[in-house]
């Protein structure tokens, strides 16, 4: 509720906001796309395999999670009427959930520095520095694609089958996006200030990757005694409804978590537009502080 009112108290200011960063991104979408190249390949350039390694290291990750959670220790899924109606396995589950995890998890390691380490940049005048924090959130698109990629086929492969929400993927992901890239402009931001950002995101990642329903359901707490504690931890991480929508589109192939494909398109505009005009604020101090 706090969001919709949000959203209809000052709805010109949200359009305003969302313009102003459109017209940014169409203007300046030559150099986004060398900062975002930069960004995602040049980290391994001189490796024998090159840019290569960009794609091979989701999908071998991703490889390593089917080892490990369908042949090894053969983890059940959620199971129960209506919960899992196509017989999915749990590295369908748990995957479905972890690839957006990955971009947030990429855009916490990568905001706090993207305005600080880049000085040089933020003390020209001409360099537009709102596209920093940006490249970041759109490199980690990079392992999300190979890694859907990758659960589209295993699915297929073992399966024969695919949901129809599967549809919906190019449709959530924009909210995603959005939702992460406002968190990177306000850690960005408030990164030039406060060094040890750092460090505090990366024990923050840590905890919110086990307070995140990707290693388990709320229907695998509701039958183990003495977890209702962590099913409520689940409800109240704003993270779960960022990644809920993947999992019913991928897994339950339903409207598992109607909540989530509410509060993810109605949050993602509000922290998009909080968070870049946090990093506006205070964009003509980076130099003096820098």
């Amino acid at each position: 509720m706090d969001v919709l009112h949000s959203l209809l108290a000052q709805p010109k200011v949200h359009l305003h906001v969302l313009l102003e960063f459109a017209r940014l991104v169409r203007q300046r979408r030559a150099l986004l796309i060398e900062l975002v190249r930069r960004e995602g390949f040049d980290q391994f350039a001189g490796s024998w395999a090159g840019a290569a390694w960009a794609i091979l290291h989701p999908l071998v990750q991703m490889f390593v999670y089917v080892g490990i959670f369908a042949f090894i220790f053969r983890v059940r899924p959620a199971i129960g009427e209506g919960l899992n109606p196509y017989g999915f396995d749990f590295t369908v589950q748990m995957i479905s959930a972890y690839l957006p995890f990955i971009v947030f998890l990429n855009m916490l390691s990568a905001a706090p520095d993207a305005v600080s380490g880049q000085a040089n940049l933020v003390k020209q005048v001409v360099f537009p520095i709102e596209l920093l924090p940006l490249r970041g959130v759109l490199a980690a698109l990079l392992p999300m694609t190979v890694g859907t990629a990758f659960l589209l086929a295993y699915s297929l492969i073992k399966f024969q089958t695919l949901p129809w929400t599967w549809l919906l993927w190019p449709v959530i992901l924009p909210f995603q996006m959005l939702t992460v890239a406002g968190l990177a402009y306000a850690l960005s931001a408030i990164g030039v200030y406060f060094r040890d950002l750092r460090e505090i995101t990366r024990v923050l990642a840590t905890i919110l990757f086990y307070l995140t329903p990707i290693l388990y359901t709320e229907h695998m707490i509701a039958t183990n005694e003495g977890m209702e504690w962590l099913g409520a931890g689940l409800r109240l991480n704003p993270l779960s409804y960022l990644v809920w929508p993947f999992q019913d589109l991928a897994f339950y192939g339903h409207f598992q978590h109607p909540a989530a494909w509410v509060a993810l398109p109605l949050g993602s505009i509000v922290i998009f537009v909080a968070g870049y005009r946090i990093f506006r604020k205070l964009k003509p101090y980076f130099g003096n502080a820098l």
